[in-house]
């Protein structure tokens, strides 16, 4: 003979039972939640600065976007302090270091934001256009990476994307251009590099921008 569970068992451990799955769910809901749920950023105009809070660095770059609500997201790397990782190596990003930063309706220019200091990963562009969808992957890609070092005015580069695509491509880049554009940008942000020096926030090797990494402290 077979026994339904349900009618043998007491009404109060069943309450009991069910309160418990219930408390187990949503805890978990809430690791899912925070592991995984990337917080959102806002840029400002350079002219605006937020104000830097201990541990952060501002993040200065340029942009040149098209489209309906192009975003980007990264994601904080496990770099053990270092501005940079070598060709190669093994990385993991964290779960509790995701971002999120909305490019909509933002004009060619220079931007700012505060994040904490670290090595971070771009992992993914968004260019939507109309009912066109385009999500581009970049978590693998080590050109894609930037570093920033508490209480400097770190600059990230140039980001472009294209306004005008098909249906399946879009024109997207992202570089370092700080020898090019360091005259416009201290010119444009004088006084806030002053009291946060600016500094290259490339997060790759590059023997090029390191030779410009020194002149641009000791000029502050």
């Amino acid at each position: 003979m077979t026994l339904n569970f349900r009618s043998v068992m007491p009404i109060g451990y069943q309450a009991s039972g069910v309160n418990t799955l219930l408390k187990g769910i949503i805890f978990a809901a809430i690791l899912v939640s925070e592991s995984v749920i990337a917080r959102a950023l806002s840029l400002v105009p350079y002219d605006s600065p937020p104000e830097l809070e201990g541990g952060r660095g501002y993040v200065l770059v340029k942009l040149d976007v098209g489209g309906t609500a192009p975003s980007i997201e990264f994601a904080k790397m496990y770099a053990n302090g270092n501005k940079y990782l070598l060709s190669g190596q093994k990385y993991k990003l964290r779960k509790k270091g995701r971002y999120k930063v909305s490019l909509k309706d933002k004009s060619e220019g220079f931007y700012l934001m505060t994040v904490p200091a670290g090595l971070y990963q771009i992992t993914q562009i968004n260019a939507p256009y109309f009912n066109l969808p385009y999500k581009l992957d970049t978590a693998k890609r080590r050109t894609w990476r930037f570093h920033v070092e508490a209480g400097k005015t770190n600059y990230i580069g140039s980001l472009f994307i294209g306004k005008q695509r098909k249906s399946d491509t879009v024109e997207v880049y992202f570089k370092n251009r700080i020898a090019t554009d360091l005259d416009g940008v201290q010119e444009a942000l004088n006084s806030l590099t002053e009291l946060y020096p600016l500094v290259s926030g490339a997060g790759v090797q590059d023997e090029f921008l390191q030779s410009w990494l020194s002149p641009l402290e000791i000029n502050q």
